[in-house]
């Protein structure tokens, strides 16, 4: 039945940009599959509709202090994407309408002066006064306010494999398990190391394409380096970076799991290096500081058959002024489906480094083991014909 409304839907609006003359094929393809979403389109254009929801209930027991329970929203994600124009102008807008639960003590505001001084002398800090209220306040739990926060919004010009331009807010090309997509996960959460390694979504300029015949593909990309929904604090300074992937066997998918049982061998890896110059904001466990040049670098590696599949990913970074210092980590996982595109058990074993005698303490290691049931993987496909006047 939801189904049905759901195509319903997809009717009354594929029949609207008919007779709007947006539409000028005859012939419109619908296809709905579970976990992949809506497609309406007739090849040469196409819109994509997918949600995705993850509700968590979470208990947390750290040794000398209570059991903390709660509810959150972890994703509740919804997704517009497709391309025009026979495929060369892609487009892509996503919300983001999770619940977050942070606690404070405080409120602190911070002002930044940059001076002539701070400019001319590189590792040095624009000069930061902070502003403390409100530090006796109980602590409390926060979460939005429902409305959506923007993940997503980019347009794609690709006029050929070989090059496209991408332009906008999106992923940054960089860490393996962060270009993949929450819905090709082995596991409900990306690594750890991959929480501390990985720069998340900004925005900027991507170039990139397949060469060789389809045997190396690249990226490479500007960007403002302060995050997402965020202009360039620091505007003298942008991060800049590339991406390279060699698919050996087959083809090297921003995907974990083999679901799908592939017949032939999927092998494949990458390589990418990162320079931020002076990020405005503190990382990796606050080791590397604000307005601090660094090197990040990562390898990873994939491959997957007839329902094994195994990653690897290597991450370094190295602060190149102020306190300079080497971070590393690391994250390997391995999959197998003990009935065929049903039932999938998962292990994973990662870990993360810190150089920075402050942060000795500090080194994470995670361990992990996880099973995945796949109950329906049901395709829905139909085709109607519009005509337009």
């Amino acid at each position: 039945m939801k189904f049905k409304k759901i195509f319903a839907g997809a009717l009354v609006v594929s029949a609207c940009l008919a007779n709007a003359g947006i539409v000028k094929a005859d012939d419109i393809r619908t296809v709905y599959k579970v976990g992949d979403g809506l497609s309406i389109g007739d090849g040469e254009n196409l819109v994509h509709f997918q949600g995705r929801v993850q509700p968590r209930f979470t208990a947390t027991k750290t040794e000398g202090s209570s059991v903390t329970d709660g509810f959150t929203l972890n994703r509740g994600e919804f997704r517009v994407d497709g391309f025009v124009l026979g495929k060369k102008l892609k487009y892509g807008l996503e919300f983001n309408f999770a619940t977050t639960s942070t606690k404070s003590t405080a409120t602190t505001t911070t002002t930044c002066t940059v001076t002539g001084a701070a400019e001319a002398t590189p590792g040095t800090a624009p000069t930061c006064v902070a502003t403390t209220t409100n530090s006796t306040a109980p602590l409390t739990s926060v979460s939005n306010t429902g409305v959506g926060v923007l993940n997503d919004y980019y347009i794609d010009w690709v006029p050929t494999k070989e090059f496209g331009i991408q332009f906008g807010q999106f992923k940054v090309p960089f860490l393996i398990q962060q270009l993949t997509s929450s819905t090709k996960q082995q596991f409900i959460d990306r690594s750890l190391t991959t929480g501390f390694f990985d720069f998340g979504r900004d925005m900027g300029a991507n170039a990139h394409g397949s060469v060789l015949d389809g045997k190396l593909n690249y990226s490479a990309f500007v960007m403002n380096g302060e995050g997402s929904n965020s202009v360039n604090l620091n505007s003298q300074h942008l991060m800049a970076g590339t991406r390279l992937e060699v698919p050996v066997l087959g083809t090297y998918e921003y995907s974990e799991t083999d679901v799908g049982n592939s017949e032939d061998q999927n092998l494949g890896f990458g390589l990418a290096y990162l320079f931020n110059d002076n990020g405005g904001a503190a990382t990796q466990n606050s080791t590397i500081a604000r307005y601090t040049r660094a090197s990040h670098g990562t390898f990873d590696v994939g491959y997957k058959h007839r329902g094994l599949s195994l990653q690897g990913a290597l991450m370094l970074s190295r602060a190149m002024e102020g306190t300079k210092l080497t971070n590393w980590g690391y994250n390997a996982q391995a999959g197998y489906f003990f009935i065929p595109k049903t039932l999938e058990v998962a292990v994973r074993q990662g870990g993360t480094v810190f150089s920075n005698a402050v942060a000795a303490n500090t080194n994470q290691y995670e361990y992990a083991v996880g099973m995945n049931y796949f109950p329906w993987q049901k395709v829905m496909e139909s085709s109607f014909r519009l005509t337009t006047h």
